[in-house]
């Protein structure tokens, strides 16, 4: 008697312990994403990679890396006496490469060697050289495609052989006041300068040695004699902006810089291709 009921207990406690393992087992089953896909939505994954993302996307370091290796360094010989652009008579406004400064910036366009520059960059030189980012070697002699004395623009060639990074042009019309940017140039030679700075006003309109520009970009990012020409950056690393001006007395920075805004230069870009 006393055998059976220790068999009949073992018996019981063997089912006990089974059916704990299949309650278990259903547990794990119905509360465990059943695919990874599930996983993924139901987890803090997406919204990390979200954030990283954008954390990357406003990286000044990064946006400066996607434009700075398509930015050039432009000189030659001044020829003031072909300038379109009267002399200053007590104007502060003045452009960011003056016709005796022989020098000024550029942005590759074109992976053929086509380069964005103000009209009073490559309408006042004459032997225009180019130094390329990372070539050492030296200047590449550079040919004047096409100018716009109206708007300040121009579009110079450089023939290396081989194809040039470019800049990516962005959407000026969705630029706002207060956005953050960088101005990136050679201003004073000092080639592939970085300067930062916020957006102050998106369509001022100033008078420049005589001659008016309607709806510029203003910002405080530092641009100086050199940068004319250099491009005006968000924190994608597109270009919104042509460096063009600068108020200042005593023709260096104090705090106001213009750009042009770069759905402008774009129509530019469009006419000469179309011709």
């Amino acid at each position: 008697m006393t055998n059976s009921i220790i068999k009949l207990f073992l018996f019981f406690l063997l089912v006990v312990l089974a059916l704990v393992q299949v309650t278990l087992l259903l547990g794990y089953y119905w509360t465990y994403p059943k695919t990874g896909t599930e996983a993924v939505a139901s987890g803090p994954e997406p919204a990390a990679i979200q954030v990283s993302a954008i954390l990357t996307a406003n990286d000044p370091a990064v946006a400066v890396a996607r434009v700075r290796s398509a930015v050039v360094y432009i000189t030659g010989h001044p020829i003031a006496a072909t300038s379109s652009l009267p002399p200053t008579v007590g104007i502060a406004f003045t452009p960011t490469s003056l016709p005796g400064d022989k020098m000024g910036s550029g942005m590759i366009f074109n992976p053929a060697g086509y380069i964005l520059t103000n009209y009073h960059v490559a309408s006042v030189m004459t032997d225009i050289r180019v130094s390329l980012f990372g070539h050492p070697e030296g200047a590449y002699a550079a040919e004047v495609i096409a100018l716009d004395a109206q708007n300040d623009l121009a579009v110079i060639k450089v023939n290396t052989g081989f194809p040039l990074p470019v800049v990516t042009l962005g959407n000026s019309d969705m630029v706002e006041i207060a956005d953050e940017v960088l101005a990136v140039g050679c201003p004073f030679s000092l080639e592939q300068s970085v300067s930062h700075g916020i957006i102050s006003d998106t369509k001022r309109t100033v008078n420049i040695e005589g001659r008016d520009y309607v709806d510029l970009i203003q910002t405080d990012a530092s641009v100086n004699s050199g940068n004319s020409g250099g491009p005006l950056i968000n924190p994608a690393g597109e270009v919104i902006g042509v460096n063009v001006a600068i108020f200042a007395p005593n023709r260096v920075y104090c705090g106001v810089g213009f750009a042009i805004p770069v759905n402008r230069a774009k129509l530019f870009l469009m006419k000469i291709k179309n011709q």
